[in-house]
């Protein structure tokens, strides 16, 4: 079933391969989605380890745990591309903003974090300067790279992203995904390819915080994720029309049962005054 959404992530991706190929930068390429195929059904609900040590902008070290106070949104890149990482980012801050309803460094938090071990903080600094984006999107996003090449591969590994190095084009072949965690660490749901709606990524946020993000709207949030499910074979959030049908169903009964009982007392009276 993922297998399609994965799909749509790399098409995205060949695509803007192939617009940079046009310009001579990257040549074009034949990429197999199944390659890449994250299973869900294995890492949904695995623990990330809080002990992974990473570097941001600054150079200044800390731990992944310290981010996993509240939801949060993984982002793997590479530092040193100019396609589809800088578009994956640059997409979701778009849809940062327009997901007015809960505000990163309040209700959750972004990480973005390089796959590439040989991206360092001046790789970093270089691709963050180079997204140009809006201030109100960097509160409670951060940029880091792994400290330590065993981490990094501990820690790709334990979400299921694979990529690889393609030889030829001389570039990183990798799905777009956001990874939705809880705050206590495990992975909660994967968005695929480069155009996640508000309205995914806010469900996404609420089925990882459990219905408990945003506590003063707590008993919206909680219908909100029950009405809707994630349809993995089309990568997105739909209406649960099986649960409608089943309330629908539910209140005919109920409704069959009231109107018996109302004509059974009604024609009761009747009886007894013809006897």
């Amino acid at each position: 079933m993922a297998k399609n959404t994965v799909a749509g992530g790399l098409l995205a991706l060949m695509l803007v391969q192939g617009a940079a190929a046009e310009y001579g930068r990257i040549p074009p390429t034949a990429i197999d989605p199944a390659a890449l195929t994250i299973d869900e059904a294995e890492h949904l609900g695995r623990r990330l380890d809080g002990n992974i040590v990473l570097r941001g902008e600054d150079g200044a070290e800390f731990m992944l745990g310290s981010v996993l106070d509240k939801p949060l949104i993984l982002v793997f890149s590479y530092y040193q591309c100019d396609g589809a990482c800088p578009a994956l980012n640059r997409n979701l801050a778009k849809t940062i903003l327009a997901a007015q309803r809960f505000h990163p460094g309040e209700d959750y938090r972004v990480l973005t974090v390089s796959f590439d071990r040989n991206d360092g903080p001046e790789q970093l600094q270089h691709f963050v300067h180079h997204l140009e984006l809006p201030a109100e999107t960097r509160v409670g996003w951060r940029y880091a790279v792994v400290k330590q090449a065993e981490d990094l591969a501990a820690f790709t590994q334990s979400v299921g992203y694979k990529y690889f190095w393609s030889v030829r084009d001389k570039v990183f072949v990798h799905p777009n995904v956001l990874i939705f965690v809880t705050p206590d660490g495990r992975v909660a749901r994967y968005l695929y390819g480069l155009s996640a709606s508000p309205r995914d990524v806010e469900l996404a946020l609420i089925e990882a915080n459990g219905g408990r993000i945003a506590k003063p709207s707590q008993a919206i949030d909680f219908l909100t994720g029950i009405c809707f499910s994630y349809n993995f074979s089309e990568g997105r959030y739909v209406l649960n029309y099986p649960l409608f049908i089943a309330m629908g169903a539910f209140a005919f009964g109920v409704m069959l049962v009231v109107f018996s009982f109302t004509v059974y007392r009604n024609r009761k009276p009747r009886r007894l005054l013809n006897a």
